[in-house]
């Protein structure tokens, strides 16, 4: 489906590129660099960007010389990122990943971040992308470490848990999720026969103007989370909203606040 993924808890949606940029690309724009220098991209290099949403870490390979593809379920988000991040390096196309249209050995790197967790079928997905990996290159991805560093959604979340019966389950949904804990993308890539495989955390500041900046990214009711905020009724969320804005203050004035928000990165080399 173009417009969302199913799970157990409801539905991902992935609707809006310019109201998933206020969600969760501006804060992408920032794990870029790192994550790249991390995954050991180079120029020249063929890379796959997997579940790519509007293109910011396809555009930034493209941007250090690689040949990049993005790669995403959302048309929007695709059409968003032809139109947005444009780049002589890039191409982004459209489809299922559990089912990638490339032959074997057609890259130098496959890369995924903040998207393989948000599928019921993350393994099909990585072992599609060693698949169009050569011998020798290089798999590599980050998800949010959502327990350990991740406020400015469990912020809500733990508050919303305690209001509702449907927010305690998508909590613990996201929170259990193997993949989110430490060494649990590394544990996969061990089990799917990856070799030299390292992990690392890779911190990055999300800031917010005030409240209401902070507020407004769940609004457009992209990803689970604003899924689930704008599934609400109005009063119920009203209640939310101030209880959140209350942790949001925590006793001081409104206005700007910044988050130190942990993605764990992993790499690992596809066997000879």
């Amino acid at each position: 489906m173009s417009g969302g993924i199913e799970t157990t808890t409801g539905y991902f949606v992935a609707t809006d590129g310019q109201a998933y940029e206020n969600f969760m690309g501006r804060w992408s724009s920032r794990l870029a660099p790192l994550f790249l220098e991390f995954a050991g991209i180079r120029a020249a290099d063929q890379v796959l960007d997997v579940g790519c949403g509007t293109g910011v870490m396809t555009h930034a390979a493209a941007s250090l010389g690689a040949n990049a593809v993005g790669f995403d379920m959302s048309e929007q988000y695709i059409d968003y990122a032809r139109a947005h991040r444009s780049h002589q390096n890039a191409r982004y196309e459209q489809g299922d990943a559990r089912k990638l249209p490339y032959p074997d050995n057609s890259f130098d790197a496959a890369i995924s971040t903040l998207a393989i967790d948000v599928v019921p079928y993350a393994e099909e997905i990585v072992v599609e992308m060693c698949r169009v990996v050569k011998p020798g290159g290089i798999l590599a991805s980050a998800l949010h470490e959502y327990r350990s560093a991740f406020a400015p959604t469990f912020m809500l979340l733990d508050i919303a848990a305690v209001l509702d019966q449907k927010a305690t389950t998508l909590r613990d949904y996201m929170l259990s999720h193997p993949l989110v804990w430490p060494d649990g993308q590394a544990s996969l890539c061990r089990t799917l026969g990856l070799t030299e495989v390292g992990e690392a955390p890779l911190v990055v500041p999300y800031d917010y103007a005030s409240f209401d900046d902070y507020w407004g990214t769940w609004l457009a009711g992209q990803g689970r989370v604003g899924s689930y905020v704008m599934g609400l009724s109005a009063d119920d969320r009203a209640t939310l909203r101030d209880h959140v804005r209350s942790a949001y203050l925590g006793g001081r004035p409104d206005g700007a606040r910044s988050f130190s928000v942990i993605h764990r990165g992993v790499r690992g080399t596809i066997l000879c």
